[in-house]
Formats: structure tokens, sequence, C-alpha cells
């Protein structure tokens, strides 16, 4: 622990839950593309060459190469969306699709005893197969059913493909065309930001695909979507200009030392590691007024301090509890404390962003800057296509 820091690291936990006809799954993002499937019942999984299994992918992979950097750091990580056609959710009351969702079947394998609960239906593009799925809890988990629907007949579940991951978060699955084919297509997020993803050689991005045969889903492909990251100052926040000017440097300092060991842990598997902010130890005399911060930012509930501004970039109003470092740093030839950490709302964390609030303390606590810094990403790496 680093200059009398307290960190802490909290994980949230996985369940998951396998019916007929239904996935339910809930735990961390993650981040990939990948295209997924099992074997329609009675065939061979080595019955197909294996370059028709992984052709939806290879269409997919070729386009993200095909963005360009450029391309991909104006769209960051929701560059991911346009290589992919995801079906549109039907409007409320479109028949066919009220049709599906009223069957007590469906509503059961989504494991919903209220009629009225809200839920998504969405076509497989050129068939008569349809996704209807439940989003519900604080972590904003997705459940999945899939039905037969032909006209004028009652609609019959089919079984689901299997997933990877969870779909929690920003983890989804969707219905829609994948390097043209009528797929189901899972994009799951690692939760890494982009620079501890490109540390650690992951892919930030990985999406999984699973073609529908016309009898049956398909054999699964994914591609992995390895990218590169740049880290910037997206944004200064102070009650007067000359305190922006005047900790700027050490704010980019720390959240260089803070970003740095989060890579490293990325890299080696770890998480939350202390990180070590200065080359000697501040004075003694520093102790107190750490623990003034720290008191204050438990009594706040963690709050950024924003001057009465908005952010240029939209971020979470307060500092994530988790990872949370509080530090003396030296400006001009005087001690202030820092608040070092992601933004965050209760288990809810957004590793892409560094946020660093530096405070005055005497008789009181005074914030005096905030500096928002983001870990961008500013091209693509490599498209990897796996099975």
């Amino acid at each position: 622990m680093a200059d009398g820091v307290k960190v802490k690291s909290g994980r949230l936990q996985v369940r998951r839950k396998r019916f007929s006809g239904i996935v339910l799954a809930g735990g961390t993002l993650a981040v990939a593309l990948v295209v997924m499937g099992a074997s329609p019942p009675g065939s061979k999984a080595t019955a197909r060459p294996r370059s028709a299994d992984l052709a939806p992918c290879e269409a997919v992979a070729a386009g993200a190469r095909q963005l360009g950097d450029a391309r991909w750091t104006t769209l960051g990580g929701a560059g991911v969306e346009s290589l992919v056609e995801m079906a549109p959710a039907a409007p409320p009351g479109s028949p066919a699709e009220a049709r599906v969702a009223a069957q007590a079947q469906v509503r059961r394998a989504l494991d919903l005893a209220d009629g009225r609960a809200p839920v998504e239906v969405r076509r497989l593009p050129g068939t008569d197969i349809f996704e209807v799925s439940h989003v519900s809890g604080s972590a904003a988990c997705q459940s999945l059913a899939f039905a037969r629907g032909p006209p004028g007949a009652p609609a019959t579940l089919i079984p689901s493909p299997p997933l990877q991951g969870e779909l929690c978060g920003g983890g989804q699955a969707h219905v829609g065309r994948a390097g043209g084919a009528p797929a189901l297509i899972q994009i799951q997020r690692s939760g890494l930001s982009p620079g501890e993803a490109n540390a650690a050689r992951k892919p930030l991005v990985t999406i999984g695909v699973t073609p529908w045969t016309g009898s049956g889903w398909g054999r699964t492909c994914q591609v992995e979507l390895l990218l590169n990251s740049q880290r910037r100052l997206a944004d200064q926040l102070c009650a007067r200009a000359a305190d922006c000017r005047a900790f700027e440097i050490n704010a980019s300092v720390l959240a260089a030392a803070f970003n740095r060991a989060k890579a490293t842990d990325a890299l080696q598997g770890r998480r939350a590691t202390p990180v070590s902010y200065h080359p000697n130890p501040p004075p003694a005399s520093t102790r107190a007024q750490v623990e003034q911060v720290r008191t204050q930012l438990a009594r706040t509930q963690r709050e950024l301090p924003l001057f009465g501004k908005t952010p240029k970039l939209p971020v979470m109003p307060g500092f994530s509890e988790d990872e949370l470092d509080v530090v003396a740093t030296q400006s001009d030839g005087r001690w202030h404390v820092a608040a070092v950490g992601f933004p965050g709302i209760g288990w809810r964390q957004d590793r892409s962003v560094t946020l660093v609030t530096v405070y005055e303390v005497g008789k009181t606590v005074v914030p005096r800057a905030t500096y928002v810094f983001e870990d961008a990403v500013s091209g693509l790496k490599t498209a990897r296509v796996t099975h």
C-alpha cells in the first residue's frame, strides 16, 4: 500500500443458468467479437470445411481491417457495431412479433411470470425465426429465447445456441447479419481499458457469430479485436484557470503512474496492486492531510468536484470506491493532496477514464482542480479469427 493509501478491490459475482430454449447470464463485462453456434442435431462439426465455418467471421475481420486508424479513433470501441448488422427491435404491437412475445412457453423460457414484463422481439433476417429478449437488474443482464413463428401458426421454441461469457452491462447478443449471413451476433467487452487490454495483449472486444443454416444454428466462430490505444487529457475543470495550469503536470504524472500500474496488473493477471507514485516517501506531516481528504471523500460519497461545469467527456459523477488512491503531491514547493481513480457508481466502473482531483488542505479541504484523462482507442492492431 503506497503512501498510506488503502486500496480495495472487488469483483462482481457471476451466476449463470441455462434452460431449454434460453440462456440467462450475469457477470463482468468482456470485450470481444465472437461467432458462435452449435451443430444441428444429428450433424457432425467436421462435416463442413473449416473455411466455410469461418467465412462470416473472416468477412467481419476484413471489415475491421478496412476501417483505418482514423475511423477507429473516431468511433472508439463503438466501432465494432459498424462491423455487423444487428436486427432492430420490432415496434410495439407489430402483429407477428406480438404473437410470438405473447406465447406462454416463450415467457416461461424467459422466466417471466408477469405477462406484462417488457420484452423486445427481433426477427432473424430472411427467416421465420424470432429472438425474444428481456433485460433486468442493476447490471442490465439480458436473457434470450428463440422461437419459430410461421404465419398463421403458434410459435414454438427452438434451442438456443451456446453463448460465450455473460450478457450484462455492455455485453449483448442479438440476431442480425454478419458477413451478409443471418446469424446470432454476440458482442463482448473485456472490462479492461484500451490501454490495459493493449498491454496484456488481450482482445478489447470479441464478436461472436452463430450462423443460421436454415435448419438450425451452425458452428460458432469468433473475431478477437486487439486495439491500439492512447491516453490523453480530455478535460480540466477548475474554479480558476490559474489552478488548472498550476496542477496539470502533477495530475499528468499521477495519472500516468496509475495507468502504468493498471496495465502491468492486466499483463500479469493481477488487480489492485499498490501504485508507486513517489521515488521517496512524502514527509510524515502529509499523512494527516491525506486522512482529511479521505474523510471528506467518504462523507460526500466520493463526489467528483466539477466547479459548476459540465465535462466535455461524459463521466460518472464520482470516484469508484474500488481502486481509489489518495496521495500527497508537491507543487511549487507546497504539499497538496490528490485523489486518483476511475469514475464509478456503486459496483459500476469505467476503466477507460482516469480522474485526478487536487485538494488544498488546511483547516478545511478545498478542491482546486479536476482532470479527466481518457484511455482511447487509436486504431486496430489485429483482427484474429478463431472457432
